[in-house]
């Protein structure tokens, strides 16, 4: 009976009263999520168009859970390592060869890719997989799950910091609709999406000037995948030689803390990382045409580093803005870098929204162009592929800081003559 007289009553409203309680409800909801980002209730209609792509942007990811990874097996290394870390074995000194873990051999055991080596992520990240293990087991959900977890904190995360760097907050979209991570994350199941919330978490606080918080927000970010490594000695010009002594601290005695139960017998849990670091190499640029002009792959890595590092110390020491100095040393990354996987290009995808480089947003796209490596029957490079993703990066990339060298002359001009 209340249910008719409600429904009753829903259909026989004016069209009026009914848009102004539309009208109100949505102003509700607008206002609930403004206090949620910290935005101000005046600003909270900026909302509208973000959260509809927000969204939308769920939607592509859960349709997403039923899928398998296709260009990439390292999703069964998480879940290998889920497993036997889950019944106590410590996957930093067991390889998945070990006849200890003979054991655990069955279907997911044969799909795990260099069996003779130990484990290379870090501690947080073997909490994620162990977590994946609880919740699924040997299938793919329980990570989606906390895929798409993290990946929302994300999002609430580059909101926050459009709305307080005076951003469109529409920007949004650059991230959430972007192919790369629905695909790498989502459909191959790579880790990063943990590792990247807590570095997003770290600049935000580092642009509030909550060092301390920052602090731990970065360790964790670094115990999940080592690359905000790289951001370190931006820490000393932003917090000062006090602050940046206490940020050292706490990063230092956390990431040992949180290690020393993989390391309390046995020291060499880093054997793997040392490996990759010497060895592994794809999909690079610079460090591609220096090995092939040099004939010599160790040179070209050196020079590769170095001018990585030199690049890093520059803009450590001349930076104004902390968010455009991590941006611009992820471009660094990638002119230097020895291995550029599609997935490593999820973390500065996760700062392209605050810049919106052409050079970026076209190498998130044209990088899935690499796939063609793992899909074929021998691995092997084709330089076709890397002349699809570089010419158009690096003569963007020219033209992004011609644009912004325009601005600073027009900015000066204003000065000038005002």
């Amino acid at each position: 009976m209340l249910i008719t007289f409600y429904l009753i009553k829903r259909l026989t409203k004016e069209p009026v009263q009914d848009q102004q309680e539309t009208k109100k409800n949505e102003s509700h909801f607008l206002s609930f999520f403004a206090r949620l980002l910290s935005i101000e209730k005046e600003d909270s209609k900026k909302l509208k168009i973000p959260l509809l792509i927000i969204l939308f942007g769920i939607i592509f990811r859960l349709t997403l859970f039923p899928t398998i990874n296709t260009t990439s097996p390292d999703v069964s290394r998480y879940l290998w390592e889920g497993k036997i870390l889950y019944h106590g074995y410590n996957p930093f000194i067991l390889s998945p060869d070990d006849t200890q873990l003979a054991k655990f051999h069955n279907d997911l055991y044969d799909k795990v890719t260099y069996k003779d080596m130990p484990a290379i992520y870090p501690p947080v990240a073997q909490g994620a997989f162990v977590l994946a293990y609880l919740i699924s087991g040997e299938a793919l959900t329980g990570l989606k799950v906390i895929y798409l977890a993290f990946d929302l904190l994300i999002i609430f995360m580059i909101l926050k910091l459009l709305y307080i760097k005076k951003i469109d907050l529409n920007n949004i979209i650059l991230y959430a609709w972007m192919p790369l991570i629905l695909l790498e994350y989502f459909v191959n199941t790579h880790l990063d999406l943990v590792g990247i919330f807590f570095m997003i978490s770290f600049i935000f606080l580092m642009e509030k000037n909550k060092v301390i918080g920052a602090s731990v927000f970065f360790t964790l970010a670094f115990l999940t995948k080592m690359y905000p490594i790289i951001l370190l000695p931006l820490i000393f010009k932003k917090a000062g030689v006090r602050k940046s002594l206490y940020f050292l601290l706490i990063f230092l005695f956390l990431s040992l803390v949180i290690y020393i139960p993989f390391i309390y017998k046995d020291t060499s849990v880093f054997s793997s990382l040392s490996t990759y670091l010497q060895k592994w190499q794809f999909n690079s640029s610079v460090y591609y045409l220096l090995k092939y002009q040099l004939g010599n792959e160790q040179l070209a890595r050196l020079l590769c580093s170095g001018g990585f590092i030199i690049s890093v110390g520059i803009i450590s020491f001349f930076y104004k803005d902390f968010l455009k100095a991590s941006y611009t040393i992820f471009i660094c990354l990638i002119i230097f870098s020895t291995t550029l996987y599609p997935w490593y290009l999820g973390w500065i995808a996760s700062l392209n929204p605050f810049y919106n480089f052409y050079s970026v947003t076209s190498l998130l796209f044209s990088v899935n162009f690499s796939n063609f490596t793992p899909l074929g029957t021998v691995w092997k490079e084709y330089l076709f592929v890397l002349l699809i993703q570089y010419v158009p990066f690096y003569g963007l990339l020219i033209y992004d800081l011609w644009i912004i060298r325009r601005k600073k002359r027009e900015e000066l001009n204003v000065i000038k003559y005002s």
